[in-house]
This record gives C-alpha cells, structure tokens and sequence, in this order.
C-alpha cells in the first residue's frame, strides 16, 4: 500500500513537471513567436536609443562647455537630461517588454519604467511651458529676458515636480496577467497591475493625462500665437517705418555736413581715392536697421526652432494617449486587434519616445552655432 503511495506520488509528481515543462516551452515559444512579430518596433527603439544617447549627451557636453550662459542654453540643457534619463532607464525595458512580451517577471522594474517616463514627462513639460514664456517676453516683450538664476531655479522646480506628480505611476503600473489562449497557461505583461483590474484609477489616470495634455496644447497654442502675430505685426510696422524714411531722406542736405560723414574708398582701377558721401541719418539708421534685424532673425529662428521642439513633443504624445484611452473605455480592446494592427498599436504605445531622441537633430538642423560648437568639439578631440 505504501510502495502503491509511492508510485503514485511519484507518477503525479511527475505528470505535474512535465506539464509545467510543456507549459513553460509553449509559452516560450509563443513569447519568440511574438518577439519576430514586434522586431520593428524593437528595431525602432534601438535606434531611438542610438540617436537619443549619442545625441543628448551631445548636447549637453555643448551647452555646460559655454561660458557664457543664457536662460535658453540652461532649458535645452535640462530637456536633454530628462531626455537621456528616459533613453537609458526606460527604452533599454520597454525593449525587454518587447522582447517578452508574455514572460515579463520583473514587476519592480516595470514600475520603475513608468515612473521614470512620468517623470521626465511632467518635468519637461513645465521646461517647454518656461521656453514658451521666455520667448515670448524676449520677442514681445521688447527684449525682456529672463536671469539666468531664475532659469536654474525654474529646472530645478521642473524636476521637483516631475518627481511629486509621477508616483502615480508607480500604482497604476507593474504585473499584469495575460490570457495566452492556451488553456491553463497565462503570461505575465508590464501593463497596468492586476490590482487596478475592475477599478476606475486606470481610466482616471489616463483621463486626467489626457486633460493635463489638452491644456498644454491650448497653451502653447496660445504663446505662439502671440508671438508670430507679433512678429508680422512688426514686420509690417517695419516695412512702413522704411518707406516713410525712405521719402524723407530724398530731400536734399547741404554738402558740408554730408562730407563732414564721408566714406573713403580705394579706387582698384585707378588708384585714386573716391568720396562717397552719406547723410549722417543714413550711417545712423542703417548701423540700428542691421543691428534690429539680425537680432529679429535670431530670435525668430531661435523661436522657430524652440516651437517645433514644442510641437514635436506634442504630437509625439498624441497617439499614446489615444490608444490609452481607448484601451480603457473598449473592453477586449488588444483582442480584437489583428496582427498588422497589433504591430502598429505597439508602435503607438511607444510614440512619446520620438520627442527625446529627435530634439538633438532638431537643433542640429536649425542651429548654425549649435553645429559650430560641435565641429568645435570634435576637432579638439582629434588634435
């Protein structure tokens, strides 16, 4: 009767591994299956994070080598950290999701994931809003500019609450328990924790993520607005100013006071000199005229830039908080999705990460001394 026992522990027991086994290697198999369905996604992140690290590091190496700082150069420096912070925590794990998708036994460093992301999030988004407020004072403002203590203590602040407002992420995310298809085996995602199931925290998280998004984009919408009014406002005024200047000028002057403002100039053909007489208004006016409008290009450009930098992020974040929503208001949402479609839903979820790989091109692109800086680097790297 014992030995009978025995036998039948050890049958069970063995029934019991080798079901464990064959369920393990079935979801396994299934976990590669849908690693090969995700590779361009896991492509795209691995070269968000070629671009991102190469490119942020970059930038700040640029920006913290300058002597003399502006309240600009201190918001593109902070930008980039919380850039990098995410290409260094969070993609290297979303690509580890992505590769186990359904054996993804590491809860705490999911919710250390999101908590990071929600962080540089947040943090850059108070950065963008004190970009936007410091253009549109130095532009409309008539050169209003902003210290740059206060510009250090407005990143600090940005990080501050970056940090406050992220710890809901650390709640919502973490283990979440997925149905495989196969009967009796289920896989393990980094998705919103099996403790918010049938609960409102997920659908108000992302509700009040979408709201926060909503006015950000009304509010940068705003700022810039103002400032490209203003611009064409001005561009106008000037156009008039010069016309109306243009008239007077063409009265005549008395002959001494123009000599008096003479310019020399070497006659190459002859070798002689020749006068070439100007109104002193003229010397004046046309010395203030180039310095206003390399000034105005400057800072138009340096707005354009900053704006697009601003407009990127924004619409990198659009579809993520789409399908989110989404997500949560249909239920069996990832169910019904085919396999082309479930591609390009993953490629949503990671849209938001496009906005801290691409800012160092954006700049690379629309910033002459930006690539002179960098040319600068490297060749002192080579001597």
């Amino acid at each position: 009767m014992a030995w009978s026992q025995v036998n039948s522990s050890e049958i069970s027991s063995t029934n019991s591994t080798t079901n464990i086994t064959n369920s393990e290697e079935l979801l396994r198999t299934l976990n590669d299956k849908l690693a090969l369905r995700y590779l361009p996604v896991i492509i795209y992140m691995f070269l968000l994070i070629f671009t991102g690290l190469f490119g942020n590091v970059l930038v700040i190496i640029v920006y913290v080598r300058k002597k003399m700082k502006s309240s600009l150069h201190y918001f593109i420096i902070n930008l980039a950290v919380l850039d990098l912070l995410t290409v260094v925590i969070g993609m290297p794990t979303e690509i580890a999701d992505l590769r186990y998708s359904v054996m993804f036994y590491a809860p705490a460093a999911c919710k250390a994931l999101r908590t990071v992301e929600s962080l540089s999030t947040m943090g850059s988004i108070v950065t963008l809003m004190a970009v936007a407020i410091d253009r549109y004072n130095r532009i409309c403002k008539y050169g209003k500019q902003m210290t740059t203590e206060k510009a250090k203590r407005i990143c600090i602040v940005a990080i501050v609450i970056g940090s406050v407002t992220c710890w809901p992420a650390a709640i919502v995310f973490g283990k979440k328990t997925k149905d495989v298809g196969i009967p009796g085996i289920s896989g393990v995602d980094c998705s919103t924790d099996d403790s918010m199931k049938g609960t409102k925290y997920p659908l108000v998280y992302y509700g009040l993520l979408f709201l926060y998004f909503v006015v950000c984009v009304v509010f940068f919408t705003i700022i810039y607005t103002k400032i490209v009014l203003f611009i064409r406002k001005q561009k106008k005024k000037g156009n008039i100013s010069a016309n109306l200047y243009r008239k007077k000028t063409k009265e005549p002057t008395s002959l001494s006071v123009e000599t008096s403002f003479s310019d020399i100039e070497k006659d190459q053909t002859n070798g002689k000199n020749k006068q070439k007489h100007k109104h002193p208004a003229d010397c004046v006016h046309q010395k203030l005229e180039e310095k206003n409008t390399t000034h105005k290009i400057q800072a138009s450009k340096t707005t354009l830039m900053l704006g697009i930098v601003t407009v990127v992020f924004v619409l990198s974040f659009l579809p993520f908080l789409t399908v989110m929503v989404i997500r949560n208001i249909v239920k069996n949402f990832e169910d019904m999705l085919s396999e082309s479609a479930e591609v390009f839903y993953k490629f949503c979820l990671k849209s938001y990460f496009i906005n801290n790989s691409v800012n160092p091109i954006i700049y690379s692109f629309m910033n002459i001394q930006f690539r002179r800086d960098v040319r600068k680097l490297f060749s002192k790297q080579t001597r």
